[in-house]
């Protein structure tokens, strides 16, 4: 007999009717069925058990992720069991033993139950427990989803579910409340959020709650559950809010994310740890949905806040754009269809309903490109992961059973936003001033520029990081100094932040303040990127090594994906190559092709980079990883792998660059990208009608930036003073210390003559003839040309 504090429940409180979405996502754990019968197996230490993928793997996820799958799969009205080789009972029957083999081989079943001492996943969780009893709030308090979601397989089958079973179930729950039932949530935002933890902590709980509803303790764990997961989205903000939320309770509580709603994990800000409180309320309503119980309103604190910075962020192919880098794999299957389902159905924002439309379509595409599995077979078998082999990865089936049950559930939510009107709204710049980035949403993709934590920039095409990785150390300088490990001291950063463009200045000391590095980075309003990076010693120092202009380029091959066709082309003026992608445990079956300074260069018709820079230029074809994250190549734009010696005040190296994304080949030689030259301390960039510019010394500045008359065969006016002779156009400007600023063309002229011109921002332009003879000017307004006598003053505009 089960213990009385069980719910009476035994099945799913879930509609037999399929939705549009469900039936999309059923498509797919049923193509997915015959992968996880592969890596099902009896397991004999205890009757009718058995598990996936060796049965040890962290938190049980191992059996927890493909038994929800199979469960799912069988509770659907529509279930086709020629697509998946199977019958519904054969599927029931699989789940049945994998329940069982959870219960027995948690902290609460018998000690003797313990999980093979060899599988596929990491060897530190071989031949233990889960539960992870004793190792502290993080692992333990972490099993807390997989506890949520085997109580809602269990429901799934619950017609099949003995009571030796649903009593060991039981005493999985009571040891979980054991530990956090009573247990306050805790604060933490830089570094390491606790949003995740907050979250699957409210998830556990909330199961203990729902299965445990007997209990008469069942309301203290409800309201514990609430707490947790109201505190799964709080910002430092919150904690000066006094309106009361929950009765009595105001909202001042902990704290998980930053003023700006972004959330910081692994040393940086991280869109997948942010995304989790989004999806934890997508998991919260499938676990109290199950038992036919209403979500909770605390659930749903600053969630909206939160999507509305991840939608901006997230592209055409539903991934979100890592401002600060990925540390997991950078392109799992499953770009957060959860999210975005939770964000359409429970936030009703039909942004949300497009998002998870488009992540849903590129898992369709790749699961096509695999033969139903998440991640191709050959290249799992060959490498490992950031922490298992990849083979361990195809337990992520689990998310799409989540995704799944949440339709079947809740629905499929609002009318999508179409695709021209969300592109409309979410295109601009947004300043993140706490997380320390710039985000730009243009035509051609997304640009970004962190001063924190990773300082890097990442710009993106439409395809996102489908064509370039999001790599922590993208593009800004990596060095290596002897006896100065590295560090990172900022000295100023301004951010000239406009409607369709930006402009950022970043002066930081690096290895133990040795060296000073100097970025001028500008978004221009077409989606091409400007930069101009410097390293100066400011110590007589040995430079052992230093990069600028890294790029992972994305080289995967997907079939069904436009954009992954197998192979890479680097385009240079003199030849183009094509770099084949495949995975090989060969480390001599790499590539490196090495350029000296080409001057631009063209990958694969989707990046344009026009360039200068102070190293060798370099393409690592990959194919040998010894830690991966995708396939993918390395393109370093300037490499200098030798040791030097720079005396204090020399430049070590300096690269300036353009970047064009979805800018074809053929038209990269069009491209055009001036140095402008100016003092020591400042820089200034023009091209595309744009002048960027900044002042990286400590006081305010005025300062001229000259370019020879042979470099721009038009002269761009902006806003300010503009002095032309026969030889050289100069632009003084005033700016603040540490100052950025991005100016548009408000005209362009040709003259013969000599000119001192004015523009306000009004886009009045008054041009005096400085020289002794009469001057014509043509502007690329009007086809009649102006002359202007010596000394005279005409307008321009």
């Amino acid at each position: 007999m089960p213990p009385k504090i069980l719910t009476d429940r035994r099945s799913a409180a879930l509609p037999r009717k399929e939705t549009p979405l469900s039936r999309r996502y059923l498509r797919i754990l049923e193509n997915w069925i015959p992968i996880g019968l592969e890596y099902f197996e009896d397991w004999p230490t205890r009757p009718n058990c058995g598990h996936f993928f060796g049965g040890a793997h962290w938190y049980g996820s191992d059996t927890a992720a493909p038994a929800l799958a199979f469960a799912a799969a069988a509770s659907s009205p529509d279930f086709d069991p020629k697509r998946a080789g199977c019958s519904k009972k054969e599927l029931r029957e699989i789940v049945l033993k994998s329940i069982r083999y959870l219960c027995f081989t948690h902290d609460s079943g018998p000690k003797d139950c313990i999980r093979p001492e060899k599988s596929l996943g990491n060897p530190r969780t071989w031949g233990t427990k889960w539960g992870e009893r004793g190792r502290g709030f993080f692992p333990e308090s972490q099993c807390g989803t997989n506890i949520a979601l085997l109580g809602v397989t269990a429901l799934l089958i619950g017609d099949i579910v003995d009571d030796e079973t649903w009593t060991l179930l039981a005493r999985v729950h009571a040891d979980y409340a054991e530990r956090f039932g009573t247990m306050a949530p805790k604060s933490g935002v830089y570094t390491n959020t606790q949003m995740e933890e907050n979250g699957w902590t409210s998830t556990g709980l909330a199961s203990v709650e729902c299965l445990l509803s007997n209990s008469p303790k069942a309301a203290t764990w409800a309201e514990t559950a609430r707490r947790w997961m109201f505190s799964t989205a709080t910002a430092q903000q919150d904690t000066k809010n006094l309106a009361l939320f929950d009765g009595d309770k105001t909202v001042r509580q902990t704290f998980t994310a930053l003023p700006d709603y972004m959330a910081e994990n692994h040393g940086m800000v991280h869109p997948s740890y942010t995304a989790s409180s989004i999806n934890f309320t997508g998991i919260l309503s499938i676990v109290y949905g199950a038992h036919g119980k209403e979500l909770p309103k605390h659930a749903f604190f600053n969630r909206q806040k939160i999507y509305d910075q991840l939608k901006r962020a997230t592209d055409r192919l539903g991934y979100l754009h890592p401002p600060q880098g990925m540390d997991w794999p950078y392109l799992p299957p499953d770009a957060g269809s959860l999210k975005h389902a939770a964000a359409a159905v429970l936030l009703k924002d039909p942004d949300g309903a497009y998002l998870e439309r488009c992540a849903l379509k590129t898992l369709e595409a790749r699961l096509e490109s695999n033969g139903g599995r998440l991640y191709d077979p050959q290249i799992a078998a060959s490498v490992h992961s950031i922490q298992d082999p990849a083979t361990i990865l195809e337990t992520n089936i689990g998310r799409k059973a989540q995704t799944y049950l949440f339709h079947r559930l809740h629905g499929d939510g609002p009318r999508p936003t179409p695709e021209a009107e969300f592109e409309k709204k979410m295109r601009g710049v947004t300043v993140y001033p706490h997380s320390g980035f710039v985000f730009h949403r243009h035509r051609t993709g997304q640009t970004s520029f962190a001063w924190r934590n990773n300082i890097m920039a990442l710009p993106l095409n439409k395809d996102g990081i489908y064509t370039v990785a999001p790599a922590s150390n993208s593009f800004l300088a990596s060095i290596n100094v002897k006896d100065k490990p590295d560090s990172q001291d900022q000295v100023s950063i301004h951010v000239d932040e406009q409607q369709n463009g930006f402009a950022a200045a970043l002066v930081m000391n690096r290895a133990q303040g040795s060296v000073r590095q100097e970025v001028l980075f500008a978004g221009l309003p077409s989606g091409i990127s400007l930069s101009c990076e410097r390293l100066t010693a400011q110590q007589n120092i040995t430079v052992t090594n230093v990069e600028q202009g890294f790029l992972r380029i994305i080289n995967e091959d997907f079939k069904a994906l436009k954009n992954s066709r197998g192979h890479r082309t680097l385009y240079t003026p003199e030849e183009s190559e094509r770099f084949k992608s495949y995975v090989s445990t060969d480390p001599a079956s790499d590539i490196i092709k090495t350029y000296e300074h080409p001057g631009r260069i063209n990958v694969d018709n989707r990046l344009a980079i026009v360039f200068s820079g102070s190293g060798k230029t370099v393409y690592h074809n990959r194919h040998f990883y010894k830690t991966w994250w995708a396939v993918a190549d390395d393109l370093t734009l300037s490499r200098i792998d030798r040791s030097f010696r720079v005396k204090s005040g020399g430049q070590i190296s300096e690269l300036t660059a353009l970047l064009a994304p979805d800018c074809s080949n053929s038209k990269t030689a069009g491209l055009s990208l001036v140095t402008l030259d100016t003092h020591r301390s400042a820089v200034g960039l023009l091209a595309d009608g744009h002048l960027s510019i900044a002042n990286f010394a400590a006081k305010p500045a005025n300062l001229k930036f000259t370019a020879k008359r042979s470099e721009l065969p038009w002269i761009p006016i902006f806003e300010g003073s503009t002095s032309v002779t026969a030889r050289s156009i100069s632009y003084t400007r005033s700016l603040q210390a540490g100052n950025a600023q991005l100016q548009k063309a408000l005209l362009g002229i040709t003259t013969d003559g000599t000119l001192e011109i004015t523009a306000s921002a009004a886009g009045e332009i008054l041009a005096r003839n400085a020289g002794r003879k009469q001057a014509t000017v043509q502007t690329d307004r009007s086809d009649k040309p102006v002359k202007i006598k010596p000394g005279q003053i005409a307008v321009l505009s």
